[in-house]
């Protein structure tokens, strides 16, 4: 069997109508700094860069001037939490967050500000209540979970942040290929994103930062970027997340449709085929179209994922895969640790197709009858 990738919410796939538009900016004759306001090749460079700063804008509702390019959004995460907290006030931040901001959290409170996890319900939801009466602070909560796919109420957090004179920032990393964001109406101050995650290229992401937040730079050099984020800016990169931006918008619902259609397919399939399976990520619209997590009782998921080499697929969070413990986000979700290890999450994007999906469960339920010696329901693990 050929190799079926279903690891989307780690990277997706590169769409080749992105590639077609990046590669004529990695010909040799298009050689140019797109900062370089001397020659033709700059003025091009640049012109193709500030498109797609435009394309980026639109996907999200901001103005082209609020987007900064980054390296990725781990680099813009960094940035908005870093550099946009004014001295002294207290940081937020969900416990189901990305690694990336949670690093950040521990480096604030290093340096001496007030912390505060907001936790979760068993669907991995934030309360939209939870900021109601606080005092001003950097709020950071992802629009839609990298392991379970819940999305998360984020306008009524935003509201909820402001109301007590805060400033609001969500990496919406995972949520952009398929669901709507509008940084206006959802009162957002700080957004960053990813180029690989929705079908663009590696090594590019930005940060949406509101015109008049303030924001202290990470990094220093030529002044590149209003100074906020200076360094010379890969032109075919950023055409590229132009470019995946611009078909994410355009297709971002008949995407969501067709995908979610296809993860009830698996989970029908895998839910006749093992009983006893428990489903981690919401159904509906509560979570990502693209996303399924499940528990298999008593499996070690590490373990069968080892005798599925023909399948992509994950046990979580790429970020965090070399840890070794228990998903951060299915503990904080009042999952044991048991059920943490005998979790997988297959993660399924625009080029999956159906006949995928029905190998995908076949597969799977293939592996753990050999692996449990007979039926799921109450069989024991290989080696107990």
């Amino acid at each position: 069997m050929d190799r079926i990738y279903l690891d989307h919410m780690a990277s997706t796939p590169l769409d080749p109508a992105v590639l077609d538009e990046m590669l004529p900016w990695l010909a040799p004759d298009r050689a140019g700094n797109p900062h370089s306001a001397g020659h033709r090749a700059g003025w091009l460079a640049g012109e193709a860069v500030e498109r797609a700063r435009g394309e980026v804008a639109a996907l999200i509702g901001a103005r082209p001037g609020e987007i900064l390019f980054t390296s990725g959004a781990t680099e813009a995460n960094g940035l908005a939490l870093l550099g946009a907290v004014p001295e002294g006030w207290a940081v937020v931040a969900s416990a189901v967050e990305h690694p990336s901001v949670l690093a950040c959290v521990v480096e604030l409170a290093r340096r001496g500000h007030p912390i505060r996890l907001l936790p979760v319900d068993s669907a991995g939801r934030v309360d939209p209540g939870a900021l109601e009466g606080g005092e001003p602070a950097l709020v950071s909560v992802m629009a839609a979970n990298n392991e379970v796919g819940t999305i998360q109420p984020i306008g009524e957090l935003a509201r909820g942040c402001h109301g007590a004179g805060g400033l609001f920032h969500t990496d919406a990393v995972q949520l952009l290929a398929t669901g709507r964001i509008d940084v206006g109406a959802q009162d957002i101050d700080l957004l960053s994103l990813s180029g690989h995650k929705l079908h663009g290229p590696m090594g590019i992401g930005a940060l949406f930062v509101r015109q008049g937040v303030a924001l202290r730079p990470l990094l220093f050099g030529g002044g590149q970027q209003g100074g906020r984020r200076p360094g010379t800016l890969p032109t075919a990169l950023c055409v590229g997340l132009g470019a995946a931006c611009r078909i994410a918008r355009e297709r971002r619902e008949a995407d969501a449709a067709r995908l979610a259609g296809l993860r009830e397919r698996l989970f029908g399939a895998l839910a006749a085929g093992l009983p006893g399976l428990r489903r981690n990520s919401p159904a509906g619209d509560g979570g990502l179209p693209g996303c399924l997590h499940v528990t298999i009782p008593g499996a070690d998921a590490a373990d069968l994922l080892l005798d599925l080499p023909d399948l992509a697929l994950s046990t979580g969070s790429a970020c965090s895969s070399g840890e070794g413990g228990p998903s951060h986000v299915l503990l904080a979700m009042g999952r044991s640790a048991e059920e943490a290890f005998g979790s997988i999450r297959v993660g399924l994007g625009r080029f999956t197709t159906e006949d995928e999906v029905d190998r995908v469960a076949a597969r799977l339920m293939e592996v753990f009858g050999a692996a449990f010696g007979g039926p799921p329901g109450g069989a024991q693990p290989r080696g107990s």
